[in-house]
Order: C-alpha cells, then sequence, then structure tokens
C-alpha cells in the first residue's frame, strides 16, 4: 500500500521509465538532477512535519495510559466496598460493624465518601414526622403539633420536622432556638399560602372582568352584532388581504326604514326589539366568513368577503326580502318594517372610507328613490 499523491506517482513513473530504457552509464541533465533533489527535499520536509504529529500523539497516549492506569488502581482498592449507614453505623450485609472504613478508603483511593442512611433509619426518621416526641425530652411547640396535611406538604416544613421531633436533638442548647425558627417558619408558610390565595382570586377576578372589558369593546351591547370599532378592524384586515391576492371585497349598508316612526308609535322598547329581531336575520343569512356590524342607531354594515357586485347585489335583495316578511308582535297589534340598502364593492387603490362612503350614498339614494330597495353605487 502506498501513500504518494498523484503528482509523486507521476514523477515516480517518469525515472522508472527513464532508468530501464538506459544503459549502465545514465547521464542526468542538470535540470532533471535539480528536479529529483528538489522532490527529495520536499519529501524530507513531509517526513518530519509527520514525525512531530506522530511525537504528540504519542505523549498523548501515554499520559492516557497513566490515567487509566491510576483509575485502575483506584478502583482495585474499593474492591469488595460494603455500603454503611451515617446514622447507625451498621453494615448492610449484618455481618458486624467496620469501624475503621472511613479511614481505609481515605488511605487507599481518591473516592468521595457518601454519609447516606440505610432503608431501616430513613424509615425511622420519616416516621419520627408523624408522632409526637417522647415524652421526658423537652416539649416541642404548639406549632409543630398542630401541623395540618397543607403544613407537611411544604419542602422545608418536612425536612426539618423530624430534627424537632428528635428527642435527642431537643435536649441540647440550640433546640429552643431552632424550634422557635422552625415556629415561625411555619407561621410565614401559612401567611403565604392565605395571601397566594387571595392573590389568586383576585388575578382570576380581574382576567374575568378584562375579558368583559374586551368583549365589551368589541359586541353592540343590545343586538350582539360587533360594534363600529370591531368592525373597523375587520374591514383593515380585508382590505390587506384583497390587496395581496389581488380579490374585492363588497359593502352593503342597511337602514331600517321609518324606524323613528316605530319608537313614537310603540315606544323604544318595542324599537329595541325590532333592531334585535332584524339583526339576527341579517347575520342568520349570511356565511360564516362574512360580517355583519351594527354602524350606528338604526344602521348596519355588512362585509362580505370576494363578492363581486351581481353577487352583492343578490345578497341585498335577500337580505331585504327576509326582513319584508318579518311580522314583529307588540302588544295587540303586529309590527311590518322594511329596509333600504346600498352596496359598493371595493376598488384596488381606493380607501376604506371611499368604499364606505359609497355604500352610504347608494343607502341614500336607496331612501330617496322610494325606500325597501337596494342600490348599487359605483
Amino acid at each position: 500500500m502506498t501513500y504518494s499523491s498523484d503528482r509523486e506517482d507521476a514523477f515516480i513513473a517518469k525515472y522508472e521509465g527513464r532508468f530501464a530504457e538506459a544503459s549502465e552509464e545514465f547521464p542526468l541533465t542538470r535540470e532533471e538532477a535539480s528536479e529529483i533533489f528538489s522532490a527529495y527535499k520536499g519529501l524530507l520536509r513531509r517526513m518530519g512535519r509527520i514525525a512531530k504529529i506522530s511525537d504528540s500523539y504519542q505523549c498523548e497516549v501515554k499520559a492516557l495510559v497513566l490515567e487509566l492506569r491510576e483509575a485502575a488502581a483506584n478502583v482495585k482498592a474499593l474492591k469488595g466496598f460494603i455500603p454503611i449507614c451515617a446514622s447507625c453505623k451498621k453494615v448492610r450485609n449484618d455481618d458486624g460493624y467496620w469501624k475503621h472504613l472511613e479511614q481505609f478508603i481515605s488511605e487507599n483511593s481518591d473516592a468521595m465518601i457518601s454519609h447516606g442512611l440505610c432503608p431501616d433509619c430513613a424509615t425511622n426518621y420519616s416516621a419520627l414526622a408523624k408522632v409526637l416526641p417522647p415524652t421526658g425530652g423537652r416539649p416541642v411547640s404548639d406549632t409543630a403539633r398542630l401541623l395540618d396535611e397543607t403544613d407537611i406538604e411544604d419542602p422545608v416544613i418536612l425536612r426539618f420536622l423530624p430534627t424537632i421531633n428528635n428527642r435527642h436533638f431537643s435536649e441540647t442548647p440550640l433546640y429552643g432556638d431552632f424550634s422557635l425558627l422552625f415556629e415561625k417558619y411555619v407561621r410565614l408558610s401559612r401567611r403565604m399560602k392565605r395571601i397566594a390565595r387571595i392573590s389568586d382570586s383576585y388575578q382570576f377576578e380581574l382576567q374575568d372582568l378584562k375579558t368583559r372589558f374586551e368583549l365589551a369593546s368589541q359586541v353592540d351591547y343590545l343586538t350582539g352584532l360587533p360594534n363600529r370599532l370591531d368592525m373597523s378592524k375587520r374591514l383593515e384586515a380585508e382590505q390587506a388581504r384583497s390587496i395581496r391576492r389581488g380579490r374585492c371585497f363588497a359593502l352593503i349598508m342597511a337602514d331600517i326604514d321609518h324606524f323613528k316612526r316605530i319608537n313614537d308609535s310603540y315606544g323604544h322598547d318595542i324599537g329595541d326589539q325590532v333592531l334585535v329581531t332584524i339583526a339576527r336575520t341579517l347575520s342568520g343569512y349570511l356565511r360564516k366568513e362574512d360580517s355583519c356590524a351594527r354602524w350606528g342607531g338604526e344602521e348596519f354594515l355588512i362585509l362580505i368577503p370576494e363578492t363581486d357586485k351581481d353577487e352583492a347585489l343578490e345578497v341585498a335583495e335577500r337580505l331585504r326580502e327576509l326582513t319584508e316578511n318579518l311580522a314583529l308582535e307588540a302588544e295587540t297589534s303586529i309590527i311590518r318594517t322594511t329596509i333600504s340598502l346600498g352596496v359598493s364593492v371595493y376598488a384596488n387603490g381606493e380607501t376604506l372610507e371611499a368604499c364606505i362612503k359609497k355604500a352610504d350614498d347608494a343607502l341614500y339614494r336607496a331612501k330617496n328613490s322610494g325606500r325597501n330597495r337596494s342600490v348599487f353605487l359605483e
């Protein structure tokens, strides 16, 4: 196996042929000798760089071997390790006690010693958290005695409760200060939980009020339709989409005919019922992607996306017929009413105000032409 490059292979093949064809006395020209010498110098330099890289790798390998040997020695020193409990000092195989275990490990290994608890001692300490300390020691504070389930859920209380209930610790000088701090922490923990509950309640009420205010700012309080502010946002979104996709949309401005006469004859309560009924009729006929808003007073503005003139006039006529056929009961009489509608189609490049004004002008023309009709304005 060779590791020469294509350039070196061509160089070798060139002179191998010369030597094969030449006689015993083979003269070299100066240029050929210079070429061979240059190639030889380049090869020596490459071999030098390879040797340096090899030496560095060998040093790393030697250092790694030393670390592995040291680790193996540490593992060998720990062979036969027996875990011992930090509390009762009992070896877990129950064959006796190993008093010099820690000294042995420190002298023969770099391993760290874990002072853990054996399962028996861990169970005993956990049981102390649920029972009162034995009589004979210093009495435990009332707070520790009156802990409830919510207190036990606190990780700090759960951690230090066994210490409070430890009869050996209750006889030490530190017990009084420690129990006082423990009692203060329990009181603070309970207070923080009460504050958290109150805060959660206020936040829920605040969120509910915020939702109601947002809804009130977007919905007409009487008809339940979107109000003028919300409709303006929908118009802006539809205008942007129309410009992006190159499709038109239609607007229909509807107004209840002789609405003032209804209020004067039957009262404002009946007038409100007429508004609600017509609002439900208009919105109930429209598609899901269409929008109907109370624009003001007895006026409604209807947005119909991706709709041209003929389709918009067809929708307007259908809404007019539905309203004309309504029969509203008012005490002992039946109220019948009609609506006039103005239709416009958004032209690419114009403003929303201009498109709305076209629908409003068309509505004005429908009113002046006898009402109860639909008019389109270019």
